[in-house]
């Protein structure tokens, strides 16, 4: 789901088609809102667009928005003022769309900055420019801008002591449908209406990293990490069937699937890369193929002929 929302997206700013219904021409290419739990791909596929649309994945540019949650955070993103520190410098946000005016924009965690910020986003959103504190006018027309954020998974709890704790509002057991409403319900509740309105239909709810998608990361993770010591090492790895399910079957662990994406590459790096590794250390297996197999639960590996 998330995939195709976005990539309609995509097709329309390729085409020439985003924002036809708006007075503006210089709108943004695109504007996307992820949103869901953690770990299940929001920065990987912002990571993925930029590559296919930019042949490379670099030209994503990232602000971690929880660095941005002071009243004066608004200045490091849009430049100082004249006559305050680091007036000269520029703004943050600002002096990277003038070196690189063909990017994703990235807004990681956009629900911890600071409400100013997000009333310059309102300007940026509807005209696609922004003037920064030096005078000088700075067009976002041909960016993607991607919002992601955890809204409406968890919620603060602080007890009588003082001690705060999250809990979750969502549950992988419960179906899509009703955790993207609670979703987008607490989109809806933390933002602005004049800022959801910009962001329009485009919030896009990544579901939980469920079994059937949990396979599909497991392969592939797998065959990214062999692909590269193949052509780094000069060395194959040879899996089959029955390893791939051994894999499977522990990335359906409760603790696993929690965690998202990010607890599957933990699960493929202690169970997989760290063995892996202790192997060609210790053989000083220079090239050749090595040769996968369970032997009392756990997987193993030996050198082939």
């Amino acid at each position: 789901r998330a995939v195709k929302k976005a990539v309609s997206v995509v097709k329309r700013a390729v085409v020439g088609m985003s924002g036809l219904q708006h007075s503006s021409g210089s709108k943004p290419k695109g504007i996307l809102f992820f949103a869901g739990p953690t770990g299940t791909g929001k920065t990987e596929l912002t990571k993925a667009l930029a590559e296919v649309l930019f042949g490379d994945e670099n030209n994503c540019i990232r602000f971690d928005m929880s660095e941005y949650s002071e009243s004066h955070s608004d200045q490091k993103l849009f430049g100082a003022p004249p006559g305050y520190v680091g007036y000269e410098a520029g703004g943050q946000l600002t002096n990277a769309i003038k070196e690189r005016p063909f990017s994703i924009l990235l807004f990681d965690e956009i629900e911890k900055a600071h409400p100013s910020i997000m009333d310059k986003f309102l300007q940026i959103l509807e005209d696609g420019r922004m003037t920064d504190g030096q005078g000088n006018t700075v067009y976002f027309s041909e960016t993607l801008i991607i919002f992601t954020s955890n809204l409406g998974i968890t919620k603060k709890i602080i007890d009588s002591s003082g001690n705060e704790s999250r809990k979750m509002l969502v549950s992988i057991d419960e179906p899509y449908e009703s955790m993207e409403e609670k979703v987008v319900n607490g989109i809806k509740a933390h933002f602005k209406p004049e800022v959801v309105n910009r962001i329009g239909n485009n919030i896009v709810v990544f579901d939980f990293i469920r079994d059937e998608v949990s396979r599909l990361i497991v392969s592939s993770q797998i065959n990214k990490i062999n692909r590269k010591i193949r052509k780094l090492k000069k060395i194959e790895i040879v899996i089959n069937e029955e390893i791939l399910e051994y894999y499977y079957k522990l990335s359906r662990k409760q603790e696993v699937l929690e965690m998202g994406g990010r607890g599957i590459g933990n699960l493929i790096e202690e169970k997989y890369i760290n063995k892996l590794s202790d192997y060609m250390f210790d053989s000083r297996n220079e090239k050749g193929k090595i040769l996968t197999f369970i032997e009392n639960g756990e997987i193993d590996f030996r050198r082939e002929g």
